[in-house]
């Protein structure tokens, strides 16, 4: 039987992140997935600090316009979007280099879909969804493209903007960094196959890491749930970290 560590036995952990820690082993132990060994908390409420709710209002937007030209929306239109919201401000160096690009890569491309996945975090952080699932699947687009095109028309989906709770965004955050911990140590395994809908309390089809869509889940949360809480420490989009 899998061992669990007892987050009462973390020296330095606050109550609260070891009960957050407790929490996540709940949902991890329910699918039976490895866990790190040792202490390995996000950081305590009071030490958080959130990103500013229209910021990342307006990072929403701006991932939507980035998402739309890797689709295949007219260059044109896309910064149009982000000229007519006035989002040039947040638009990172990157993301810059994107949009001006008149013939992107189709690998470039291919990378900037998943940004639907950093899209629906932020949605969900900002009230618009009542839950993140358990990310073995890509999100409801449909549903997404809905929001957005709501939310695009409109000056409040910004000037309006409010975060939940910063206690529900650190719980998201806890569990995210657990399963991106043991995609990555299943990586550096010697079979490095994991369940495709990394469950690992069944006998669920096993898939090379590589070929996993719901690793580039994973990997979109954790980014993008670092950036809200400014974790490791405060960076721009395209410099954040996510250390596991």
């Amino acid at each position: 039987m899998r061992r669990y560590p007892s987050p009462d036995t973390w020296r330095g952990a606050s109550k609260r992140q070891r009960n957050r820690a407790q929490r996540s082993f709940k949902q991890l132990k329910k699918r039976k997935v490895p866990v790190y060994d040792g202490p390995l908390v996000v950081d305590d409420d009071k030490d958080a600090t959130l990103q500013d709710a229209q910021e990342v209002a307006r990072r929403t937007l701006v991932l939507w316009a980035v998402e739309l030209r890797a689709e295949g929306t007219p260059q044109e239109e896309a910064i149009e979007l982000i000229d007519t919201l006035d989002l040039g401000d947040s638009v990172s160096p990157e993301e810059k280099r994107f949009l001006e690009d008149p013939k992107p890569r189709a690998h470039e491309c291919q990378a900037l879909v998943w940004r639907l996945e950093s899209i629906w975090v932020l949605l969900w952080a900002l009230g618009y969804l009542e839950e993140l699932d358990w990310p073995s699947d890509m999100c409801n687009v449909p549903k997404l493209v809905n929001i957005l095109e709501v939310c695009e028309s409109s000056a409040e989906f910004i000037t309006e903007a409010e975060l939940r709770d910063k206690a529900e965004i650190l719980d998201a955050q806890d569990l995210i960094v657990r399963i991106h911990w043991a995609i990555r140590e299943a990586y550096l395994s010697r079979d490095q196959e994991i369940p495709a809908n990394l469950d690992w309390s069944k006998d669920a089809e096993m898939l090379p890491v590589s070929m996993c869509h719901g690793v580039g889940v994973v990997e979109q949360r954790h980014h993008t749930l670092n950036w809200l809480v400014n974790f490791p420490e405060p960076a721009g989009w395209d410099d954040v970290e996510t250390p596991t």
